[in-house]
């Protein structure tokens, strides 16, 4: 079955944060805004990913070797 991990709580108030701004400069048609705020947004989660994602594999490793 699918496990999830802990909400944490800055990485949720930075996602909420960057998608109502970047919603606001759409709307209001601040294009240099909305494209700086989206390369931010797609950076931060892929970097919230990739941390995520390094922090499994070491999780497992570490359990693989105790067993």
């Amino acid at each position: 079955m699918f496990q999830f991990n802990k909400i944490d709580v800055t990485d949720t108030i930075a996602i909420i944060a960057l998608s109502i701004a970047l919603v606001m400069a759409i709307v209001y048609g601040m294009n240099e805004l909305s494209m700086s705020l989206a390369t931010g947004f797609f950076g931060y989660i892929g970097g919230v990913a990739t941390t995520s994602t390094k922090k499994e594999k070491e999780k497992d490793e570490k359990i693989n070797t105790q067993s």
